[in-house]
């Protein structure tokens, strides 16, 4: 699998994008026009594969119920493993 890169200089204006970091502070109990100076993968673009996938999926058409196959579960232990040691069990999936 290649790797995907990521530009963290693009800027992306999220005001007025219904963006809680931005158009909802007042909401949240914070001050008019506060400058939130937290980072979240909300502040960057989705990574191409990422979207190609999403893309996809919008262009089947079809939105109806569906359910992760074993893979996705087996990549989900492995990666909760790698990034936080937790040895997570497949109990009720």
């Amino acid at each position: 699998m290649s790797k995907v890169r990521i530009d963290f200089d693009e800027r992306i204006d999220r005001k007025n994008t219904s963006c809680i970091k931005y158009d909802f502070t007042v909401q949240r109990g914070k001050p008019e026009g506060i400058l939130p100076l937290w980072v979240a993968d909300m502040d960057f673009k989705a990574p191409q594969p990422v979207l190609d996938a999403l893309k996809d999926r919008v262009e089947h058409g079809i939105f109806g119920y569906s359910e992760g196959k074993e893979e996705y579960f087996e990549a989900v232990q492995d990666w909760m493993n790698r990034r936080h040691g937790w040895a997570v069990e497949k109990n009720g999936w």
